[in-house]
């Protein structure tokens, strides 16, 4: 007999290995398994399937190794992990053995005894929430389901989430997994939950130590926890049983895996494994992804909203637009500035969003307009300012850095402007004027930093120790604070001025988001050189239903998310008729789309602004199908292209960037 073993290798294939007889009777698909590999005495693998030698095709095999032994009795994961990841490799490309790999990249070679279960200690109630009754009331009564959870714009977590997890988990081995966008979240989260399952609760994340991540994973499997808080790749944890599974800010970018392969997007993978389990899946946040809404409006999603619409009226902050046209070359609108001295002299806080990280977005030639873009990848470089070294040019998409030029290559000039105001800059004019005032900064370069470092800039601000805070749009996350009365954007444009298709939902998140921080004596800036764009008109209201379902019609019309499904192909070369080569293999390869059963569209070329001026050329394509079979075909026969030399390929599925 053989094993047919999938490696977590960046290869598209498995390989066969003989069974010993005394392994026959034991191997069984979902086992992992050890055996040589290539120069490796010993890897791990897991087992797709056991068949007769006669039933496989061993033609690119000049000899079949043996497997050495088995770790596992049963397989890790009750549902199948084995179906999830292939369905993984065919949604967004990445190979079988990394999608599988992800879920038993932690479980130890020699998996620990089950340790005894603690008794459960004496667990105190969550507080009433008569807004979530008709939830919590369906969710304890269904053993599975889908549901989206808009939460209402002044509700914490703390309270909600322990009564969804007391209503659902009232079976004495159910368990629940809690999935947070930023870790950051964890130690409130868990001193919530801790005095509904005392003792029960873990968390996941990358910053734990081994022994704590392998005490995490074993507390997971073996049923020791009730819950668990963790990151996005807690979405692979193996549970004994597995009965409602909550994301967090379901609409939030970090949980779209697309650093590194295997590329996947959190909500999709956990509605799959929830429903193969069966057990009920929770999509919680106050501006749902259209994604989301649109699966709602479906009935794929059972939708509730944790406040009736009356609780919502009321007066809010006052909202104003400033057409930055009428105050060129300001970094801050006379209006703001005014206001922002006034806000922090009466005793207030202001929270300052700029379009980006950084000192500035661009660096231009003041003589001929000439802008430095990284060779490498082609997009323009951002303007950073370091506090023990010249200012430096920095490639946000591959990370390269180069000094500041100080002649223009172009033409010889030596006189170079910064445009856009990134968070250093900001800080700056904000510095100049308002002297003497603490300004923290909290955007993803302080995130990198360091943890203490990140939570000293928020804490400072959040305790009302800093009277302004700087930073991008990740300090929206449920930022506290005590004195807030003013929020400002200084670059709206930066968003809706992208090809991406979701950059007026981005932006309305945004806004919305900073208006329900404030209370109704507030008052939210935005400056703008675009002051027509219809999001601006959806404000005075802001109603976020209302513009999800305009939202979700624009989409319905212009066939995108969740109508369709996008493939993004892009080429890349020195050589420019090499890429339109490529361009032309690919719409070749794709030909069959549009046919009967494979319906579906082709946008494209599309090419960057400003290539004519450039020696790299570069060129992408988007496939909109309609099925998600064929968005896989799409995929698939762009990933298997034959490649001409000199030509870069990217090829993804579900992008976010429009480059």
């Amino acid at each position: 007999m053989l094993a047919e073993i999938s490696f977590p290798i960046p290869l598209r294939r498995t390989f066969y290995y003989l069974l010993p007889d005394e392994l026959e009777l034991s191997a069984a698909p979902g086992l992992r398994a050890v055996a040589p590999l290539g120069k490796r005495p010993a890897a791990t693998g897991v087992i797709l399937r056991v068949l007769p030698e006669k039933d496989a095709d061993l033609s690119k095999f000049k000899e079949l190794k043996s497997v050495t032994r088995l770790l596992d009795d049963e397989p890790l994961f009750p549902e199948d992990a084995l179906a999830l990841s292939a369905w993984m490799s065919a949604r967004w490309g990445s190979p079988q053995g990394l999608c599988l790999g992800a879920f038993y990249a932690h479980a130890p070679e020699d998996l620990p005894a089950p340790a005894a279960l603690p008794q459960p200690g004496l667990a105190s109630p969550p507080g009433e929430l008569p807004e979530l009754k008709k939830f919590l009331e369906t969710l304890a009564a269904q053993r599975g389901g889908a549901y989206l959870l808009r939460l209402a714009p002044l509700e914490r977590r703390e309270a909600v989430y322990p009564a969804v997890f007391h209503a659902a988990l009232k079976e004495p081995g159910a368990q629940g997994l809690l999935l947070v966008p930023d870790l950051s979240f964890i130690p409130a989260l868990q001193a919530a939950l801790e005095p509904l399952f005392p003792g029960r609760v873990g968390a996941w994340h990358a910053r734990l130590t081994p022994k704590k991540r392998a005490e995490a994973w074993a507390g997971a499997r073996c049923g020791r926890f009730k819950v668990t808080i963790a990151t996005r790749t807690g979405i692979f944890l193996p549970f004994k049983d597995l009965s409602l599974a909550l994301l967090d800010g379901e609409h939030e970018e970090v949980y779209r895996q697309e650093e590194g392969e295997p590329y996947y997007q959190v909500r999709e993978v956990l509605l799959r494994r929830m429903a193969a389990l069966p057990g009920r899946a929770v999509l919680a946040s106050p501006c749902p992804s259209i994604e989301a809404w649109g699966a709602a409006a479906a009935g794929d999603l059972k939708r509730f909203d944790a406040v009736p619409p009356a609780r919502l009226a009321g007066p809010g902050p006052d909202v104003r637009v400033l057409d930055m046209t009428q105050y060129p070359g300001d970094i801050l609108a006379r209006p703001l500035a005014d206001s922002i001295r006034r806000a922090v002299g009466a005793g207030g806080q202001a929270l300052v969003i700029a379009g980006r990280k950084g000192y500035a977005s661009r660096l231009l030639c003041a003589n001929c307009g000439w802008m430095p873009r990284c060779a490498e990848c082609g997009p323009g470089l951002t303007l950073l300012k370091t506090a023990a070294a010249d200012p430096v040019l920095l490639c946000r998409r591959c990370g390269k850095k180069e000094p500041k030029p100080a002649i223009c290559p172009a033409c010889g000039g030596r006189v170079f402007r910064d445009y856009g105001a990134g968070t250093q800059k900001t800080q700056e004019a904000l510095s100049k004027l308002l002297p003497g005032t603490r300004i923290a900064r909290f955007d993803g370069d302080v995130l990198r930093g360091s943890l203490k470092a990140m939570r000293e800039e928020l804490e400072s601000f959040s305790k009302g120790e800093a009277d302004v805070l700087v930073g991008t749009r990740i300090a929206l996350r449920e930022l506290g604070a005590p004195r807030l009365t003013l929020a400002a954007f200084i670059d709206a444009d930066s968003d809706l001025s992208s090809a991406d298709f979701r950059a007026s939902e981005k932006a309305y998140r945004a806004f919305y988001g900073a208006w329900r921080l404030l209370g109704a004596r507030g008052e939210l800036f935005i400056q703008t050189r675009e002051a027509g764009h219809y999001v601006f008109s959806r404000l005075t209201e802001m109603d976020y239903p209302s513009f999800a379902d305009g939202e979700l019609a624009a989409r319905k019309d212009f066939f995108y998310p969740p109508f369709s499904h996008i493939v993004k192909a892009r080429f890349a070369s020195y050589d420019a008729r090499a890429v339109q080569a490529a361009g032309a293999d690919f719409l070749k390869a794709l030909s069959f789309l549009g046919r009967p059963n494979c319906a579906g569209e082709i946008l494209g070329p599309v090419i960057p602004q400003g290539q004519e001026k450039k020696k790299f050329y570069s060129e992408y394509f988007l496939v909109k199908a309609a099925e998600e079979k064929t968005a896989a075909l799409c995929l698939a026969r762009a990933q298997a292209l034959p490649q001409r030399p000199g030509v870069k390929y990217f090829i993804e599925a579900d992008p976010h960037g429009f480059q």
